[in-house]
């Protein structure tokens, strides 16, 4: 675990900041640096009298909206260190002009080539900068130094080259001296920082950090581990950070600074055991909220200990987040835990829909303080990635992650469930586990870029497609941007497919529909004394709905616990329909002495067939209920949660989905596309819509007898007619439904199901149905739909339209 050998402080709040790179300036003078055709004697106000060395530059006290611009391919020696500060309206800006490479200023082995001390509103833009010497020392390619009272505003560093930076990367010195007292890009705060004394508004963007003895990024104080106040609006995205002494980003001192977009490759490369000893590529310490996230991190050196791509790590405060990185080939592992080392305040972190591949070691390098690892994919092409390292990560909770892994891992103590894992055997400890292939489009390739993790996305038949768990607060997508969820959630790091969404008027789902008002998305929190069914009142202080008992209680995602009355979810049916009734109720923890339950329509039973179904005190696999029935509008149906003796551990995971099949004679409309249903004539193979005829009630196309009317009549005639049923959102249907004669007479109709331009019924040609064939014949059908495909009923007039009204009320019910 990392120690500063300077001690650090903190508290601070972050904006994500789109301030541009190089502000422009209403005001101010612009000065020309030329180190070959300048002179300082020049007035430096133009490119033909610029001035010529960093001395003359040094001596100058800038004012707000002033411009120093060094000439491209010159070269400086010595520190940058221009004096003055801008406001808040107007930058003082470092940048280059003319063309070729970017200014050089070689610093030569001093502290710092750029350094700023107490100066705020600069900007320093495409230049760049070395700092050899011939041993090493404390020294930074770029320090800026806080004011010693008051707070230091706007420093932005963008598109810089850094290297050959001749720094510190032993852990052991003293401090102030040692590798925490240096880096590419140095931000410090001396002291401990106040309301009044800290940064606020710094941003780190588009540099190139590479070859370097020191670390790449570093935003820190060398105050205490309590203070309450920390740098605010802190953004470093875009940087590409390679072949480090030690770090990679370390990120101190700050309020929900946000850390996106970077490269950090081999951290530590130019580390060794002996003097290095630990670091990680993207880590913060002391510091509240963080957000890392479209990251890439990759090959981080594993010296002593640590190693891996990520870290919490000591003094933090809040909820942190590692979402949407890709690392691969880290020597430690993915992420180390040290936040049990004076916790400020500390929630949780948060680790969600990263891509790691091929990280050796540790899944979590671990001191075990609360975590949750939810939809990442975990890819091992050799070899063994082990749970934790460390403490037995008994703290950690696990769901929806694909372990793609060749060799099975020490699991730890950890809380698993519902994660796949292929082709090990799934863990024994996660009795809701997944298996088969997840189907990655290219697995085992790895490479720099973060377009190598498209290589772990999942093709069409993967085994992680909507087999995951609903999460709330899921931060809106998964790593490819796309929305979550589209219709039930996956495995892993990709929700597959973009063209459809959870769709609230045929799905209900009580885990994506929980809300805080009754009866929203239909669903009620209820309570049941044995007589009566009554509401719960929500707790906002507990996040929960309460009850009459200490335990009475619902709350998200999907959790209800029974006392002396019983736990009520309770749906009431909007409309009349046939629905699907799915869920599978289980203890959300052990202990205890279990708990009973059942499945009510109304006043009657629906499951289990009578009693109540037990749930045993450490069963977290559940049983699974899957009822077909119709519901009257305002029907309720109950699902009961019974302490069974006692009250203890009775945490109870049901998350039941019911979902409306479409019924046409139901869903009947004189609007197209109401209920999804569409109504439509076929001429060769255009179909277009019919009209609806308000005298008739009914659907009127082009010929005399094309017509479609309530309940589920459908009449051919020069044009075939045709019903059609338009998928709110992907998934599995069953098709089912009867066509037959609605009267007896003519010489028949023929009639076939086709999906968008493909035939599903019968295996081809017509199904034909004689004139007098009033019982006709039956349709079972299971297929998939992605949202917006048609399902296309079609009935033909075979030779003549006499007596050609047909009856078919198809079906179409979502698996």
């Amino acid at each position: 675990m990392k120690k500063f050998a300077s001690v650090w402080l903190l508290i601070m709040m972050i904006m994500a900041l789109t301030i541009p790179v190089a502000t422009v300036q209403a005001v101010g003078t612009t000065y020309y640096v030329d180190s070959s055709g300048g002179n300082d004697s020049n007035s430096g106000t133009s490119t033909s009298a610029a001035w010529q060395t960093l001395t003359k530059v040094n001596s100058i006290t800038f004012q707000p909206g002033d411009q120093i611009l060094f000439k491209a391919g010159g070269s400086w020696s010595g520190m940058l260190s221009p004096q003055g500060s801008g406001d808040s309206t107007s930058q003082i800006t470092i940048d280059m002009y003319g063309t070729g490479n970017k200014p050089l200023i070689a610093g030569g082995g001093v502290a710092a080539t750029v350094s700023l001390n107490g100066q705020e509103y600069w900007t320093i833009n495409n230049l760049e900068i070395t700092n050899t010497a011939a041993s090493r020392a404390a020294r930074s390619g770029i320090r800026v130094l806080g004011k010693a009272t008051g707070i230091t505003h706007g420093i932005h560093i963008a598109n810089n080259n850094i290297h050959d930076v001749i720094g510190e990367n032993r852990r052991s010195m003293p401090a102030y001296q040692s590798m925490y007292d240096n880096s590419g890009i140095h931000i410090r705060y001396d002291g401990d920082a106040t309301p009044t004394d800290r940064f606020d508004d710094v941003l780190i963007e588009g540099n190139n950090i590479h070859d370097v003895l020191t670390s790449g990024i570093k935003v820190d104080s060398t105050g205490g581990t309590t203070a309450d106040q920390l740098f605010t609006n802190i953004v470093v995205r875009n940087n590409i950070i390679s072949k480090t002494g030690s770090d990679g980003v370390v990120m101190g001192s700050t309020l929900n600074a946000l850390i996106e977009h970077n490269s950090v490759y081999d951290a530590g490369y130019n580390g060794n055991q002996a003097d290095t000893k630990l670091i990680a590529g993207i880590w913060e310490i002391i510091s509240k909220d963080t957000i890392i996230q479209y990251n890439e991190v990759a090959r981080t050196r594993l010296f002593d200990a640590d190693g891996t791509a990520f870290d919490t790590d000591l003094g933090t405060g809040g909820t942190i987040y590692f979402q949407y990185n890709y690392s691969h080939g880290n020597e430690g592992g993915f992420w180390l835990d040290c936040a049990h080392i004076t916790p400020y305040g500390y929630v949780k972190t948060v680790l969600r829909y990263n891509v790691s591949v091929d990280d050796i070691g540790y899944i979590a390098r671990t001191d075990d303080r609360p975590a949750d690892f939810y939809n990442n994919t975990f890819y091992k092409s050799s070899g063994s990635l082990d749970a934790s390292q460390g403490a037995d990560g008994s703290s950690y909770r696990f769901w929806n992650n694909i372990f793609n892994f060749q060799t099975s891992p020490n699991w730890a103590s950890s809380l698993y469930d519902n994660n796949l894992y292929y082709p090990v055997t799934a863990n024994t400890a996660d009795g809701n586990a997944v298996t088969g292939d997840p189907k990655f489009v290219n697995p085992g390739v790895v490479g720099d870029g973060m377009s190598y993790a498209d290589n772990y996305k999942l093709q069409s038949t993967s085994a992680a497609i909507d087999k995951g768990i609903p999460t709330a607060d899921n931060g809106g997508v998964d790593f490819w941007g796309n929305t979550l969820y589209n219709l039930m959630p996956d495995i892993g790091a990709q929700e597959y497919g973009t063209n459809g969404t959870y769709d609230a008027n045929t799905t209900n789902k009580f885990s994506l529909d929980f809300s805080t008002t009754q009866g929203q998305k239909n669903w009620n929190y209820m309570q049941y004394n044995g007589s009566t069914y009554s509401n719960m009142t929500w707790n906002g202080g507990l996040n929960a709905w309460k009850g009459a008992g200490t335990w009475n209680r619902i709350w998200s995602a999907g959790v209800l616990h029974p006392d002396t009355n019983d736990t009520v979810l309770a749906w009431k049916a909007p409309k009349a329909g046939q629905v699907r009734i799915t869920g599978k109720p289980r203890k959300a923890g052990t202990g205890g002495d279990g708990v009973n339950v059942k499945l009510m329509q109304n006043s009657t039973q629906l499951w289990p067939a009578s009693g109540w179904q037990a749930i045993g005190a450490s069963d977290i696999s559940g049983v699974a209920h899957d009822v077909t029935i119709n519901v009257a509008a305002n029907d309720m149906i109950y699902f009961v949660v019974n302490k069974n003796s006692t009250n203890s551990s009775d945490a109870t995971y049901w998350d039941p989905m019911i979902r409306y099949a479409s019924t046409l004679a139901t869903d009947f409309s004189s609007t197209q596309n109401s209920g999804y249903w569409n109504y439509m004539q076929l001429s060769g193979s255009t179909y277009s819509n019919m009209t609806w005829n308000s005298t008739n009630n009914q659907w009127k196309g082009a010929g005399t007898y094309n017509l479609i009317w309530s309940p589920s009549q459908i009449h051919p005639d020069t044009n075939d007619s045709v019903v059609a049923w338009k998928s709110p959102v992907k998934g599995s249907v069953r098709i089912t439904g009867n066509p037959k004669k609605g009267n007896s007479g003519g010489d028949g109709v023929n009639v076939k199901i086709m999906k968008n331009g493909t035939q599903i019924w019968p295996a081809s040609g017509w199904q034909f149905i004689a004139g007098t064939d009033t019982t006709g014949v039956t349709h079972d059908v299971t297929t998939t739909v992605a949202a917006n495909d048609m399902i296309y009923f079609i009935v033909n007039k075979n030779g003549t339209n006499g007596s050609d009204e047909t009856t078919w009320n198809p079906t179409v019910a979502f698996q």
